[in-house]
């Protein structure tokens, strides 16, 4: 049987060089050259993904090893864990879902929680895990969110803290009070050449650097009204 591997990693560390980021990406490939050995599979290649999310289709990687198997240079997908190729269940479903299904037909075979989607049975175990992933997600982001709102209910600041100085959110906050509208207060905040402290776009391995604009929306008043309303609710 034909093999191509895929390695990935999500994100760049970006206190750590990239010999050191790419440690993972290694050990994944190593990991897909031993099983490949001992299935006695013809491994073609590894493709990897480097510092790019499992959610993004447009992987140059993925497309590759799309690629290879709709081609059909190889009868297999070989990775590490099954969350190499997506993060989401029902994507990972359509991938091993045969083509006459509307799946894209592919084979996988996951070291680490040995699916091989070749038989009936490793398909069965390979959607019950894809599934049970989404609903670990979905549990989490549910957790999260209420634990958020509980935050917000003792009037505690959840966000990144701002760099707004307090007494322009003060002012924004009362203006609205005064039944002024966001777009409103951002447009006069922008007229005013009130100044907004930021952060630019950080280049890869250098920290963002603050900076200073003039201009508003509304969603950097919306941002500055919920809280004044915390330190209000606090205070």
């Amino acid at each position: 049987m034909r093999a191509v591997g895929y390695v990935r990693i999500s994100k760049a560390d970006r206190g750590a060089t990239e010999d050191q980021q790419r440690l993972s990406l290694r050990q994944q490939a190593d990991t897909i050259r031993a099983a490949c050995e001992a299935k006695g599979w013809e491994l073609l290649r590894i493709v990897e993904d480097f510092a790019l999310s499992g959610n993004d289709s447009e992987r140059p990687g993925f497309i590759e090893v799309t690629e290879a198997v709709t081609s059909g240079e190889a009868d297999v997908v070989v990775v590490r864990h099954v969350d190499r190729l997506y993060r989401k269940g029902w994507r990972l479903l359509k991938l091993v879902d045969p083509v006459a299904e509307g799946g894209d037909g592919w084979n996988v075979y996951s070291v680490e929680q040995a699916f091989d989607t070749t038989t009936p049975e490793g398909w069965f175990a390979f959607a019950q895990f894809a599934l049970f992933g989404d609903f670990e997600r979905r549990l989490t982001a549910k957790r999260t969110k209420l634990a958020l709102a509980q935050l917000r209910k003792e009037g505690k600041h959840t966000g990144r803290k701002s760099l707004i100085p307090v007494e322009v959110e003060d002012r924004i906050a009362a203006l609205a009070a005064e039944g002024m509208s966001a777009s409103a207060i951002a447009r006069l905040l922008t007229d005013e050449r009130v100044p907004r402290p930021t952060t630019g776009t950080a280049r890869k391995g250098e920290k963002a650097a603050r900076t200073t604009v003039f201009h508003w929306d509304h969603s950097h008043v919306l941002g500055a009204i919920r809280r004044a309303g915390v330190r209000s609710r606090a205070s």
